[in-house]
């Protein structure tokens, strides 16, 4: 005695969310599988009916294997061992079935009919091939959608396949890339395992309307918004509804398609979804040209990453035409990624502001007292003089003669020192004070910002010139050299 039946108007309506379009890629998909040359659709009103009518035809030599597959719900298929054959469940013509008013399989072995008083066995065979006659209530959108959709399908070359008499023409792929996926094959005693093996993936060129969509062996399963149509030479992991995959699978199909067309990728993919969400769980295993191209398509060839150490870094790039990027413009993986593969530098590596002074460099040679110039000397004593009223705090002034250093002049902590050997003894020996008081004001103003492109700093070359000018009209004897 059977466990339980199926109540075909109850699946019906289960199956209707899932659109008509449904009933004629499980048909074709079978016809497919089969030792098929030929595929003959069509999709006709019937005048003066709610009802539409829709015949499969396929010529393979054999037939159907066995007839009663097409009336027992899941009854063991031999594609569940084949990888590379679309069904596994023996469920296709059952969900086609439960959606018909009327219908019949002919084929090899004979025929069976399916009508309001049940299901009935003729004797009448077809010489070769099988052909499925169904009566579907359909309105006339449905079938204009179906005429629509089903010039989606990716024949296989081999297979000609015509929908009311016209080809469906088969596509050359952009490109076709061998890789590892998971699939799902059936174990010695027929149960449905996981696993994963090298299959082909041809990437396509949607056509003129047609939404991106993962196809398995030519059969759409999913749309997914991305750049190119993707079909799987393979079982993929399919629920048991056949309209969706995990979102694991399908990142990782996508980061397989990154990494084989980065050339043809644009700015726009870089900064879509589908490129992001390959980057954010497979980003770890994408080459390094790949994450360096994908950085470029969305920052330019001219980036660097934002650089807390270092502010004036930042400010240098902008300045010189590069795009900061910050960290919100990433996710963590993004940023992985591309620190990674060094896809994107920080500011302070590539346009690092001037630090006279660093932890492990060696101690500048320091010019003694007793070799100062007169020149020399002049000018250190009008800045000691000078300095303490401009800052507000005693000022050391010191000469440095250092060939490798590469600064006139710097300032810190209350420490002004003049690179002689960058400077020259003819700076020393000014007739006029204007190019020593534009450097004096300009290391000054690191007393108040070491920052050289902040409003700070600006704001204090702005008060030092307005302090000296000041000082010129009450003390003029401070500039008596």
């Amino acid at each position: 005695m059977q466990w339980f039946d199926v109540d075909k108007a109850g699946l019906a309506k289960i199956l209707a969310r899932r659109g008509k379009e449904f009933i004629i890629f499980e048909l074709v998909q079978n016809a497919w599988d089969e030792d098929t040359k030929r595929v003959d659709v069509s999709l006709t009103r019937i005048p003066g009916t709610r009802t539409a009518r829709l015949i499969v035809e396929d010529d393979n030599p054999n037939g159907f294997a066995d007839l009663s597959h097409a009336f027992t719900l899941f009854a063991e298929s031999e594609k569940k061992t084949n990888v590379g054959k679309r069904g596994r469940f023996n469920l296709g013509e059952k969900l086609v079935l439960a959606l018909c008013d009327e219908a019949e399989i002919a084929s090899t072995k004979g025929t069976i009919q399916f009508d309001k008083t049940g299901r009935h066995k003729r004797r009448s065979k077809r010489a070769q091939g099988s052909v499925f006659t169904g009566i579907i209530r359909m309105t006339q959108e449905e079938i204009d959608y179906c005429a629509d959709v089903i010039h989606q399908l990716l024949p296989p070359p081999s297979i000609a396949t015509h929908f009311n008499r016209v080809a469906i023409g088969t596509r050359s792929p952009l490109t076709t890339v061998v890789a590892t996926l998971p699939t799902e094959q059936a174990d010695q005693e027929g149960f449905l395992r996981k696993t994963s093996r090298k299959t082909t993936i041809e990437v396509h060129e949607p056509k003129d309307g047609e939404t991106a969509m993962l196809y398995e062996m030519g059969i759409p399963v999913v749309q997914t918004g991305d750049r190119w149509h993707v079909n799987v030479m393979q079982k993929v992991p399919l629920t048991v509804d056949r309209d969706n995959v995990p979102p694991s699978y399908l990142s990782l199909v996508r980061s397989i398609v990154i990494e084989y067309t980065p050339h043809m990728l644009t700015a726009d993919d870089a900064n879509a979804t589908w490129v992001k969400d390959a980057i954010q769980h497979h980003g770890d295993k994408l080459a390094d040209s790949t994450i360096t191209r994908l950085a470029e398509l969305r920052f330019g060839e001219k980036r660097v990453a934002y650089d807390p150490s270092d502010p004036e870094a930042n400010k240098l790039a902008v300045s010189k035409g590069y795009t900061v990027v910050h960290g919100g413009h990433l996710s963590k993986p993004e940023w992985d990624a591309v620190r990674r593969t060094n896809a994107i530098l920080p500011a302070g590596q590539v346009t690092p502001s001037p630090k006279p002074f660093s932890p492990n460099g060696s101690p500048l040679t320091l010019l003694p007292e007793d070799q100062w110039t007169p020149n020399i000397r002049a000018i250190v004593d009008y800045v000691r003089r000078l300095a303490p009223k401009m800052v507000g705090v005693p000022v050391s002034v010191t000469i440095a003669n250092e060939p490798t250093w590469p600064f006139r002049a710097t300032y810190g902590k209350g420490d002004l020192i003049f690179n002689l050997n960058r400077l020259g003894h003819r700076w020393f020996r000014a007739e006029s004070l204007l190019e020593i008081n534009r450097l004096v004001i300009h290391e000054l103003g690191h007393h108040f910002s070491g920052d050289h492109l902040s409003a700070e700093y600006h704001d204090a070359l702005c008060l030092l010139g307005a302090k000296l000018s000041q000082l010129a009209l009450e003390d003029p004897s401070i500039f008596k050299l």
